[in-house]
C-alpha cells in the first residue's frame, strides 16, 4: 500500500515510516511546505494515489503553555487536518482509510477509566483541543473509513517525555510526581506503530480507537516500575506546585493523567508486545540499561 503520513519526520511518525517500509509499504511524506500554501491543489496530488492517509501532525504538549504556544498547539492540529481533509475530499478516487491522530486527553482526569464511547470532559484545553480536533478529522468524505486513535503517553527510551523522566535515574535516584493512586493510560512507542498498521488493515475498524496498554497503570506502580528496573536507592517527590511553576497549565498532562481503556484493540485480537509497566522496562531498557 501507499501510506501518505503528515508528521513522518517527527517521533511517532519516523518510527511508524519505518516499520511501515518493513512490512513492504511506500510511504509517502506530505511535508509541511503543503500545508503552508493557500490551497490544497499540491496537496491533493501528492495524495493521489495513496491508499491509505495517517494524519499526525501536531506541535508537541509537553512544554509550557503560553497563549502563543496554546495558539500553536490548536493550530498546527486543526488547520492541518481541516486541509488535509479538504484535500482528500477533493479526490476522486480518495485513500480507503484516513487515521487521525487524537490523544486520551480527550476524556480529562476526572477519574475513573474511559471506554471509546464515553464522553470528553467538559472545560479541560486538552479536550476541548481533542474535539475540536476529530470534528475536523470527521468531515472527511464518508466513503474513507476513518479512524480517531487516542494515544495515550508514548513511551520509548529513545525520545518523548521518558528519557528526560528518567535521567535522575542515572544518580540513583527516582525523582516522582503526580498523585501516587492517579491511573494513566501509556503505549509504547513499538506497539502504538504496530497498532496503527494493524487499524489500517483491518476493514472493520472505524470510529474512536483508544491506543493503550491493556494494563491498568497507577503513578505509584510506573515509578516503582523504573525504580526496580534502574536499581535506584532514592525517591524524591516533586510537588505539584513546582510542576505548576515549571510547567504552568501544561504540568497537568503529569499531575492529573487519564484511564483509557483499549476496547477496540483487544477485541480485535491485537498482540502488544508491552502490555504492563514492568515488561516495557525490562525490555525497551534492556539494551539501554
Amino acid at each position: 500500500m501507499n501510506v501518505a503520513i503528515t508528521g513522518s519526520g517527527g517521533f511517532i511518525g519516523s518510527h511508524l515510516s519505518k516499520r511501515l517500509e518493513m512490512f513492504g509499504h511506500r510511504v509517502t511524506p506530505l511535508r509541511r511546505y503543503l500545508f503552508a500554501q493557500e490551497g490544497v491543489d499540491c496537496l491533493a496530488q501528492a495524495l493521489a494515489g495513496c491508499h491509505a492517509v495517517i494524519n499526525l501532525a501536531g506541535a508537541p504538549i509537553d512544554r509550557r503553555w503560553t497563549d502563543a504556544y496554546k495558539r500553536e498547539l490548536v493550530e498546527s492540529r486543526i488547520m492541518t487536518t481541516r486541509k488535509l481533509v479538504e484535500a482528500v475530499n477533493r479526490l476522486h478516487e480518495p485513500p480507503g482509510v484516513m487515521i487521525s491522530a487524537s490523544a486520551v486527553g480527550y476524556y480529562g482526569s476526572s477519574g475513573g477509566c474511559h471506554g471509546e464511547l464515553d464522553d470528553p470532559e467538559a472545560d479541560s484545553f486538552l479536550a476541548e483541543l481533542c474535539v475540536a480536533w476529530e470534528k475536523e478529522a470527521g468531515l472527511v468524505n464518508s466513503s474513507v473509513r476513518l479512524v480517531l486513535t487516542r494515544f495515550g503517553v508514548v513511551l520509548s527510551p529513545d525520545g518523548g517525555a521518558l528519557p528526560e523522566m528518567m535521567r535522575p535515574a542515572r544518580f540513583g535516584v527516582t525523582a516522582t510526581a503526580g498523585n501516587p493512586d492517579h491511573l494513566f493510560s501509556w503505549v509504547a512507542l513499538e506497539d502504538l506503530a504496530d497498532a496503527l498498521v494493524f487499524i489500517m488493515g483491518r476493514q472493520d475498524i472505524s470510529g474512536p480507537v483508544n491506543v493503550t496498554a491493556p494494563e491498568l497503570t497507577t503513578n505509584r506502580e510506573f515509578y516503582r516500575a523504573a525504580a526496580e528496573h534502574f536499581h535506584t536507592r532514592l525517591s524524591i517527590r516533586v510537588p505539584d506546585a513546582v510542576l505548576r511553576l515549571l510547567m504552568g497549565e501544561a504540568s497537568q498532562v503529569i499531575t492529573g493523567g487519564q484511564c483509557a481503556v483499549p476496547e477496540t484493540l483487544m477485541r480485535e485480537g491485537f498482540t502488544f508486545q508491552y502490555p504492563d509497566i514492568r515488561t516495557f522496562f525490562n525490555k525497551a531498557f534492556s539494551v539501554k540499561s
